[in-house]
C-alpha cells in the first residue's frame, strides 16, 4: 500500500535515512541516496505519522536494489512493534476500502 514517512536504518557498512514509499505488513519499498546492496540485513526504525511510535524492524534484508529504490522483506520483528505495524496497515486498508465504497 502506498505511504509515505521517513525511516532510518543500520547495517554493517551503512547508517541512513530515507523514505518509505510502499507499505505492506512482510516488508516495504524505500528510496535512499545511501549505496545499499541485495542482500545486505539492516535494522530499521519507521517514524510512523499521525504521532504514531516508532515501528523498529530488528532485521530486514535487501531483497531489490534499484537506482535510489530498495524493497526490504522484514525478517524480525518484535510483538509490539508488530502490533502497530499491522494496526497502521489495517487502519490504512480500511480507509481505502471505505473511498472505494462511498
Amino acid at each position: 500500500m502506498p505511504a509515505e514517512f521517513s525511516l532510518t536504518f543500520k547495517g554493517t557498512k551503512v547508517d541512513g535515512k530515507g523514505r518509505l514509499v510502499d507499505l505492506a505488513i512482510r516488508g516495504c519499498s524505500m528510496e535512499t541516496d545511501d549505496v545499499v546492496k541485495r542482500g545486505d540485513v539492516l535494522q530499521v526504525t519507521l517514524k510512523m505519522p499521525n504521532a504514531r511510535p516508532p515501528v523498529d524492524i530488528e532485521a530486514a534484508v535487501v531483497r531489490y536494489s534499484q537506482g535510489v529504490r530498495l524493497g526490504l522483506e522484514f525478517l524480525r520483528i518484535d510483538e509490539k512493534s508488530e502490533k502497530e505495524l499491522r494496526e497502521f496497515v489495517g487502519e490504512r486498508l480500511d480507509r481505502k476500502k471505505a473511498n472505494h465504497e462511498a
